[in-house]
């Protein structure tokens, strides 16, 4: 992208837009069947970040592939698979995540995908392994943006405070953002827009 065409892309046009955006994650917080949940503390589904990522993808797009290459049905496809293998044992953040960890999602994934529909299995198990493997261009854009997800997520008075009861860094968390976003800069702006928010409101454990 030019640098006339990033120019757009200003830290105040940025939170604007990211502003905007947060408005369908009220989505999130609205329950089905008459239930309750505790607003005043932070929690999210892997489903309610799965739908994020589905809604996130329909805005960044075309701002990253103008040209319409990338295969969006293949996108919607694999971030609606790349999390099964967390359904047994959790969602682990990152920085607590160990080897051991994601061995046991690769074995948790392929015991949920033999649950699956016959018809289902093949296209879930080759979505996530693409994923994993970040062998397709759909599945670089998907790794970007699940990176950058959570800057949207957090962006809450009350979300934010998973930050510090997690113990996240800024250091580790931005360049984690940085070095996934850098073929993709529209989202690399956002990281580095939405970070520096929070770095100058002091959200993160450790600054």
């Amino acid at each position: 992208m030019s640098k006339k065409k990033l120019a757009k892309w200003s830290d105040k046009y940025v939170m604007k837009e990211t502003k905007a955006l947060r408005v369908a994650y009220q989505l999130k917080r609205t329950l089905r069947y008459f239930t309750k949940r505790d607003f005043s503390v932070h929690s999210e589904s892997v489903a309610e970040h799965l739908f994020a990522l589905h809604y996130l993808a329909l805005y960044f797009q075309p701002l990253e592939d103008p040209d319409y290459k990338l295969d969006m049905e293949r996108i919607h496809q694999i971030i609606t698979f790349h999390d099964f293998g967390e359904m047994l044992h959790g969602d682990i953040p990152y920085h607590l995540k160990t080897k051991e960890h994601e061995a046991q999602e690769r074995k948790d994934a392929k015991i949920i995908f033999n649950s699956l529909p016959v018809f289902l299995r093949k296209i879930a198990k080759d979505n996530w392994k693409d994923y994993l493997e970040r062998r397709s261009k759909e599945a670089q854009f998907i790794c970007a943006l699940d990176k950058i997800e959570p800057l949207f997520e957090l962006l809450d008075p009350v979300s934010e405070r998973s930050l510090k009861r997690l113990k996240h860094s800024y250091g580790k968390d931005f360049d984690k953002k940085f070095r996934a976003t850098e073929h993709f800069p529209i989202m690399r702006r956002f990281v580095e827009v939405i970070s520096q928010d929070m770095l100058a409101r002091k959200i993160f454990w450790e600054n």
